[in-house]
């Protein structure tokens, strides 16, 4: 059993949308486990070989247990059954506790389709009758943002991560920055997207009078005993409840 499994349609878009969440997590000392859902092999810039070697380093950077590549298909992401079953088998091996996907509305249909995807098979991975393996489902699954806004249901404070985040970032060349031999620029090539993507992230932060902030999206309630802030007695061990919030 692992603490947390996240859900990446392609290498960079876990570190984008939630990249300050896992290194807080590793930083206090939970395992972590990632899941490439393609290789991002139909992205506009970078080979194949070029965008493993650049996920690999952002996975040392970023403290993960393990990073791995479910190899489904870059641009038709969700388009057989066969990628569910895929995600079930992963999260019966892994057992995680708490699963981070996309949010399932973003201007890019795999981000659109891993968030479904992830939603449903956090699902069937607790019914017997679906797949292969002992049934087993997460705790909690929480969607982060990539392109689409959405109203968050909890901001995770980054600040104390933020220049480490961009670190790792920076470890995809191809894709965020424009020094790309083939050229090739995309929205995300430019200086002017690290901007933006930085201002969101202060717009997050100061939702919470932090400096940076990411958001993640509940879709059920986040249930609670007692008022957050309130610390909970020593012997308290129901701090919360087990109701799934998905």
């Amino acid at each position: 059993m692992i603490d947390l499994l996240v859900f990446s349609p392609h290498p960079d878009d876990a570190e984008l949308g939630c990249g300050g969440s896992i290194l807080r997590a590793v930083e206090a000392g939970l395992t972590v486990d990632l899941a490439d859902m393609t290789s991002g092999e139909g992205a506009t810039r970078g080979g194949t070989e070029e965008r493993q070697r650049e996920r690999e380093a952002a996975a040392r950077m970023l403290g993960l247990r393990e990073r791995l590549c479910l190899n489904l298909p870059d641009t038709r992401l969700g388009a057989e059954a066969s990628h569910r079953l895929s995600l079930i088998s992963l999260i019966r091996r892994a057992r995680p506790q708490v699963v981070l996907a996309p949010y399932w509305e973003d201007r890019h249909p795999d981000h659109e389709a891993a968030g479904r995807l992830v939603r449903e098979a956090c699902f069937y991975a607790g019914v017997a009758s679906v797949g292969q393996g002992e049934p087993f489902r997460p705790g909690w699954v929480y969607h982060y943002m990539i392109h689409r806004p959405f109203q968050p249901s909890f901001v995770m404070d980054i600040s104390p991560v933020w220049k480490k985040k961009i670190e790792v970032l920076e470890a995809y060349a191809t894709q965020f920055t424009e020094a790309e031999p083939a050229g090739n620029p995309t929205a995300l090539s430019g200086p002017a997207f690290m901007r933006a993507h930085q201002a969101r992230c202060m717009h997050f932060g100061a939702m919470i009078g932090v400096e940076y902030g990411e958001p993640f999206f509940s879709s059920g309630p986040l249930p609670l005993n007692g008022f957050p802030g309130v610390r909970p007695s020593p012997e308290r061990d129901d701090w919360l409840t087990q109701y799934k919030c998905y």
